[in-house]
């Protein structure tokens, strides 16, 4: 956050600028981008398996991979994308910038090129062909194993697709959401009314697009689908454009006399920023299709982060001791982590909550600071988010091929997508958000609102529960062997309850529990978890990968959910009573935070 623009009232005015509706203009201008930014991003994240898996004939293991690289990368490049702004472009030139690569990148989608063709073992080919590597199979041969024939390059547009999608959320994401912040003095009354507004565009944007494109795509061709949503971006970008005059000189650089300098050559330290922004797109591109590479730079830089954090606090006294059992707690505990991460990378939490309970034991032994115990709370919040998001971001995983395959879909003489069903959320989001919030204030008011660790548990074990109905579901089969669609629609419902309960308090822990120093570092650990989530997701989803042949097999198709289902029951269950058992210990850590 640029320091000049602290408070909105003391920031220029401009021709144009004024209220509407009891707020700044600019509100309406972010609204209506952030609506349209989620409306191009959820209308293809709910497509882009099944279009993996149903018109490239990916496996589902090789799509949850790609999956699970552009969602942890799309959760973690916009800690670089505000870094930038902050430091250089400001936020109005950097939300620009990000808004021309997601439109160059949702409009790439909607190239189909030629669906694959599977040919099954036994085959014998009436003509050659060339597959993936270039090389030829000739007519006459009798195929030994399974074989698929993808369009090459149109894979490689694809995945510079999702590199531009990447890069431009990173560039515009956390900067659109800066801009509405800065639009309020620090102590303006209607803050939080105006976020409200802001965050209502976002849910609106997912619940339609999840909807419209979901439907074009798997109705009349992917490309419908995937090109509405950058029809929707293209909007989004020229309201933004339109609207700048109503920011009120609120989103520009913070030292506009440091972008002319020069950087390397004639390049200006701003042209700097674009290249190296455009330069991205190959690493990234690289990227997406490595998710064992993301996966494990996500655990190593999570677990420097907490770690680094802790110590960090350990050390953040007036006497400033180099105390060398904080500094062994912190490499034995950094060691733990790294090696489940290389040997059994989907368990690596364990590790990390052993190293964090030994922090706390021994911290509370040693009557360490309050700014400490404050801190080790915060980082067990945040690992506790992992489990959590894991569950919950089976929504575009699992859950999207559990609806297409084993759902009873059928209402009427019509047919629901089975990404349509991802709109649940965002639905139920705008439902239930006010409830929730009225909720907690009436409760506040008779001292009976759970404390912050007890929400936190509450939500994770509604998690779980939400995967409870999916495995109740698959015991009472309709006719055809097909679950009925209620119970998907109890478990979008339960997972939106724990949601509520979760992250609205989660960044608001983030700034009141960090030490004052470090607020935006530990903003980004927590964002990091997110996108650690992401990947976990995936991975978890592939338990429950199924052979394109099996998924006739209907009964084995369910079984193999369920079991998965069954299991996350189980762990969003015992992770959520853990939280509450701990919560006392949490609670006193805290140290009079609410």
């Amino acid at each position: 956050m640029s320091s000049n623009v602290a408070d909105a009232t003391t920031a220029p005015t401009v021709a144009g600028s004024g209220e509407l509706l009891g707020h700044p203009k600019g509100l309406y201008i972010c609204f209506a981008t952030e609506l349209w930014e989620r409306f191009s991003f959820y209308g293809m994240k709910y497509l882009l398996l099944l279009y993996l898996t149903k018109y490239h004939l990916f496996t589902d293991s090789a799509g949850y991979d790609v999956l699970g690289a552009y969602a942890g990368l799309v959760y973690a490049l916009p800690l670089i994308g505000g870094l930038l702004a902050d430091r250089y472009l400001g936020m109005r030139k950097a939300v620009v910038f990000g808004g021309i690569l997601l439109c160059l990148g949702h409009l790439l989608m909607a190239v189909e090129g030629s669906q694959a063709i599977s040919y099954a073992a036994g085959t014998v080919l009436s003509e050659a062909i060339t597959l993936n590597d270039g090389s030829v199979i000739a007519a006459g041969t009798t195929l030994a194993n399974d074989v698929v024939i993808q369009d090459v390059m149109a894979l490689k547009v694809f995945f510079m697709a999702l590199a531009l999608i990447t890069v431009g959320v990173g560039f515009l994401k956390p900067n659109i959401s800066t801009i509405v912040g800065q639009l309020y003095s620090k102590n303006d009354p209607r803050r939080d009314a105006g976020f409200t507004i802001f965050y209502m565009g976002i849910n609106i944007g997912s619940f339609i697009a999840t909807l419209l494109c979901g439907y074009l795509g798997e109705t009349y061709g992917w490309g419908y689908g995937f090109g509405l949503a950058g029809i929707g971006m293209v909007l989004g970008l020229i309201t933004f454009l339109w609207g700048q005059k109503f920011l009120n000189g609120l989103a520009e650089p913070h030292d506009p006399k440091l972008l002319k300098q020069k950087a390397v050559g004639p390049i200006n330290k701003e042209w700097a920023v674009y290249l190296g922004g455009i330069a991205s797109l190959a690493g990234v591109w690289f990227l997406v299709q490595s998710e064992p590479v993301v996966h494990l730079a996500q655990n190593s830089l999570l677990i420097v982060a907490i770690v680094g954090l802790i110590l960090f606090a350990m050390l953040h006294q007036d006497d400033k001791r180099k105390d060398m059992i904080a500094i062994g707690l912190a490499a034995a505990t950094a060691a733990l982590g790294l090696t489940w991460a290389f040997t059994n990378v989907d368990m690596w939490l364990g590790g990390m909550l052993l190293g964090l309970v030994a922090f706390i034991a021994y911290g509370f032994i040693r009557h360490y600071s309050e700014e400490f115990s404050r801190t080790v709370v915060l980082m067990v919040l945040i690992t506790s988010t992992i489990v959590f998001w894991a569950l919950f971001e089976q929504s575009a995983g699992s859950m999207t091929l559990y609806a297409d395959r084993v759902l009873d879909r059928n209402m009427g003489d019509g047919e629901i997508r089975a990404s349509m069903f991802g709109s649940l959320n965002a639905g139920f989001i705008m439902l239930l958000a006010i409830p929730f919030a009225a909720l907690w204030v009436w409760l506040g008011k008779r001292n009976w609102e759970p404390s912050t660790p007890v929400k936190f548990g509450l939500g994770i074990i509604q998690a779980g529960l939400g995967f409870g109905a999916l495995v109740l579901g698959a015991q009472f089969p309709t006719e055809a062997g097909k679950v009925a669609m209620i119970w998907l629609v109890l478990a979008y419902l339960l997972h939106t309850m724990g949601e509520l309960c979760l992250s609205p308090v989660g960044l608001s822990a983030v700034t009141k529990l960090s030490i004052g120093r470090v607020v935006s570092v530990s903003m980004g650990t927590w964002f990091l978890a997110t996108a650690l989530s992401e990947t976990v997701a995936t991975r978890i989803g592939k338990m429950a990968a199924v052979n394109q042949e099996a998924t006739g097999d209907l009964a084995s198709t369910l079984s193999t959910y369920t079991n998965l289902y069954e299991y996350l029951m189980w762990w969003g269950l015992g992770a959520g009573a853990l939280m509450i058992v701990l919560s006392p210990l949490l609670k006193k850590g805290m140290c009079g935070i609410r």
